[in-house]
């Protein structure tokens, strides 16, 4: 690093820290994440313990063409996110790569086909700071090629104080803004309520996986049951929702969410 650069850093370090509280914070830390490394895109995301997630900061170097990506994304598309699901579970505070988190099948399900590839890009990295009892705070990192193994390990190492800013910034922030009741409870039963009173408990399981990403084999292994018994689940579920491939069953599920948000 050569040292105007350092220089450069540090100072945009010094403003980052000056806006912790205020809602500059995340336009001042992606700038400077973006000093430090290469992306092609940002997103700072509050995932609350219930309810659906909110959009704390977006940046994009080529702004999208398609202004309601974010829409559809937190109407309810974020439950197919494997980072979401990540946060879910329980994932320690630290920074993930995309294939530390995601399915087998990730980059052949439709959301990864028509959603992740167009408005997140090949890759993506995420630093996550769990929030006991609170929530998940997000900070993604978008690229339209891979992440290189010197990127992801620099941004292993810059997670030392890009967690710390985060925390901080939460504590002090006064401009958290929680979704309506009603609101969260019907986005966080989207996906639950999706093939209710027609499918079984079990085609429905499989039914949310097959929408993640799984294939039938790691669903075999998450649900103790055989690979055959999964494929067999999978043409009954499909034969009951009259449809023939994944990408009518996604397809069937962007309906959903759109009618249970006109008719809560």
């Amino acid at each position: 690093m050569s040292l105007f650069s350092e220089v450069g850093m540090h100072a945009g370090l010094g403003r980052t820290v000056a806006q912790i509280g205020t809602g500059r914070f995340w336009k001042q830390l992606v700038l400077l994440l973006h000093q430090c490394v290469p992306f092609d895109n940002a997103l700072a995301i509050f995932y609350p313990a219930d309810g659906p997630p909110q959009a704390l900061e977006e940046y994009d170097a080529q702004p999208s063409s398609k202004p309601a990506s974010m829409l559809v994304y937190l109407n309810g598309l974020y439950l197919l996110d494997p980072f979401f699901q990540a946060c879910r579970e329980g994932y320690a505070s630290g920074v993930y790569r995309l294939e530390e988190v995601a399915p087998d099948h990730f980059r052949q399900s439709e959301y990864f086909l028509n959603y992740f590839h167009d408005n997140v890009l090949e890759d993506e990295v995420q630093f996550i700071l769990q929030l006991p009892g609170t929530g998940t705070l997000s900070l993604s990192l978008g690229m339209q090629r891979l992440f290189t193994g010197e990127e992801t390990g620099l941004m292993t190492t810059l997670a030392a104080w890009v967690l710390p800013l985060m925390q901080q910034h939460w504590q002090q922030s006064t401009q958290r803004v929680a979704a309506p009741a009603e609101m969260a409870s019907q986005i966080r039963d989207a996906l639950s309520h999706f093939g209710c009173g027609v499918l079984s408990e079990r085609e429905l399981e499989i039914a949310r996986l097959v929408l993640r990403g799984f294939s039938s084999k790691a669903m075999a292994e998450r649900l103790n049951i055989s690979p055959d018994t999964v494929k067999v689940h999978r043409r009954h579920l499909y034969a009951k929702l009259d449809i023939s491939s994944q990408p009518e069953l996604f397809s069937l599920f962007i309906q959903s969410l759109g009618h249970d948000l006109e008719n809560p």
